[in-house]
């Protein structure tokens, strides 16, 4: 039998579960609000059941400051973010990515802030950090607030600080395709105290589950922890297909994070380094090898960073091949991707002039794009059976 391997996962052992549960029944959300705020050094901590959530939050405790209301974010990365910004009656304007760096394009960032503008977004696609210094410098000459999306760069640092510290707020995902998952959640972290009192008001506001919901979430996180792994996964995959994301998200649920999901959380940041660092030596393993070759472009990583893949990008210049080379990576059972299918500007009308593409690297990009997974379920021996197929595709 053919084992399959998923796109993302995050391995979590039966004793990660016994001590989460443990943990629920011993306030939880203290004690990984306890270890968050020694990770990321900051004052003030929020748990959200979603990134999507905490963002949202966000905005809204921003809506108490100012009376600004256009957010600026890449065109190329999760439409999920639109959500929030258009829940909190705020206005999304876009901004080019750069094909070098595969994160906003700073040098045109400067373009999109006009006296409207509230906050900046800059976004560590897959896990690789962005020139934070660069773009907090901007937004300083501009008065406008930056919020940190770090919720794929859990695990990165840049000159030995983690992601998610250096905007005036910041938050991270807990989400099952991210660095460090407990199925769904989200992280706000922040040192400003204006922002945390309006964070702190929208917070409270947030319902609680009751015990069926709670328990309906344990037992998912729990199936998620069993599923990840390649036997269950290939035996299972039938009934675990039906609960891909297949479709755009048109709205969200807002809630507190759970307690048994927090226990898990604090259980895993025990060895989450090494759940990093996994992530990060199959990133450099296949970037060592892959980088050089003609017809694929790879990310330059920022220098003092320390990247922890999400996953692993790689662009291809011939669209046919980077198809091609999808199809047969997953024919041996381990699943790439190809992430969102269009750039933000082509999924939702913001009135831009699509025959005259204003975002053209962004597009170019979501068409290009072929993610491969470098979890901790994946190995080297199946990272080299990807690079001979990549290979393989663009030699004649």
């Amino acid at each position: 039998m053919r084992l399959l391997t998923p796109s993302a996962g995050t391995p979590v052992s039966s004793l990660d579960i016994l001590k989460g549960l443990i943990y629920s029944f011993n306030q939880p959300t203290i004690t990984l609000e306890s270890v968050i705020k020694t990770y990321t050094n900051k004052k003030y901590c929020y748990f959200t059941n979603s990134g999507t959530t905490a963002f949202y939050v966000i905005l809204k405790a921003l809506r108490h400051i100012s009376k600004k209301t256009e957010v600026i974010l890449p065109a190329y990365t999760a439409p999920s973010l639109i959500l929030p910004i258009k829940k909190a009656g705020l206005k999304p304007v876009l901004c080019d990515i750069s094909l070098k760096t595969f994160n906003m394009d700073i040098q045109s960032l400067g373009k999109c802030i006009n006296e409207n503008t509230l906050c900046i977004v800059p976004v560590h696609m897959f896990g690789l950090p962005i020139d934070m210094g660069a773009i907090v410098k901007i937004a300083q000459q501009h008065a406008v607030f930056v919020i940190e999306d770090a919720a794929s760069s859990l695990g990165a640092t840049i000159n030995a600080q983690p992601t998610g510290v250096f905007g005036d707020v910041g938050f991270y995902s807990f989400n099952r395709g991210k660095n460090l998952s407990t199925l769904s959640g989200g992280c706000i972290v922040t040192d400003n105290e204006e922002i945390a009192k309006g964070i702190e008001s929208e917070y409270a506001s947030l319902p609680k589950l009751g015990l069926k919901s709670r328990i309906k979430i344990a037992v998912r996180l729990i199936a998620l922890a069993i599923a990840v792994h390649p036997l269950f996964y290939t035996i299972f995959y039938n009934m675990i297909s039906k609960f891909k994301y297949t479709t755009l998200h048109t709205d969200f649920d807002s809630f507190v994070y759970t307690n048994f999901q927090a226990g898990i959380g604090h259980a895993l940041f025990k060895h989450a380094s090494n759940i990093f660092n996994k992530r990060y030596d199959h990133g450099v393993f296949l970037f060592d090898i892959i980088r050089g070759l003609k017809g694929i472009r790879l990310p330059e990583l920022l220098p003092n960073s320390v990247p922890v893949f999400n996953q692993f990008p790689i662009l291809f210049e011939d669209e046919t091949i980077k198809e091609v080379c999808f199809v047969k990576i997953n024919d041996t059972g381990i699943e790439s991707t190809k992430l969102y299918p269009a750039p933000i500007h082509r999924i939702y009308d913001f009135g831009y002039n699509l025959d005259e593409d204003p975002f053209p690297n962004a597009t170019y990009f979501s068409r290009h794009l072929l993610l491969i997974p470098t979890h901790p379920i994946m190995n080297i021996e199946k990272l080299s059976v990807i690079v001979n197929i990549v290979k393989g595709g663009i030699v004649p």
